[in-house]
């Protein structure tokens, strides 16, 4: 095997090793592998898999933490707003959103202990 066939056959492996997973079908240009990746279709011949394997992967806990940042800033936000007004009915539906942020916001605590936990079960074993 030539010296880029087995980088081509390493950098998949890496994509499947992140999590790409290896599609049934044929890529209709050339007949290579196709895998999905991060929600991207990509050929192992016609796309250039050495970029594709540089991209980092998210955590669903680094999505949570800024999820959480971005809520709490909102929930800020609208209780100034609810502090100085003065309709009522804007003051419904102000109080309305703060209620549903509130509600995102306990749900990714929930999911962040949970996944906590999860971990902690890992390192116990």
């Amino acid at each position: 095997m030539e010296n880029k066939e087995k980088e081509k056959l390493k950098k998949t492996s890496d994509i499947l090793l992140k999590g790409g997973k290896l599609l049934g079908g044929a890529c209709p240009q050339c007949g290579g592998l196709l895998l999905l990746y991060q929600g991207r279709t990509v050929c192992v011949n016609c796309d250039n898999i050495s970029e594709i394997a540089k991209i980092p992967i998210v955590s669903t806990v680094d999505i949570a933490r800024r999820v959480e940042n971005l809520v709490s800033k909102k929930i800020e936000e609208v209780a100034r707003h609810l502090e100085n007004e003065g309709d009522i009915k804007e003051q419904t539906h102000l109080a309305e959103l703060l209620l549903k942020f509130m509600e995102i916001l306990s749900k990714i605590q929930k999911t962040k202990q949970k996944s906590e936990t999860k971990n902690d079960d890992k390192i116990i074993d």
